[in-house]
């Protein structure tokens, strides 16, 4: 993921998710980096609904 603000982001995201660290990891890697930032907005979406 080359933008570091989005990705740090993210990473705040995850772990405030309490998601597995792999998933971090996964941005690093262009091929899985769009399906997890997709899973993740769709969890935080989830998240927001559910509160």
């Amino acid at each position: 993921m080359k933008d570091q603000k989005h990705k740090i982001e993210l990473i705040r995201s995850i772990e405030q998710l309490q998601l597995p660290t792999q998933l971090i990891q996964a941005l690093d890697d262009a091929q899985l980096a769009e399906n997890v930032v997709n899973a993740i907005n769709h969890l935080k979406h989830m998240t927001n609904q559910w509160h």
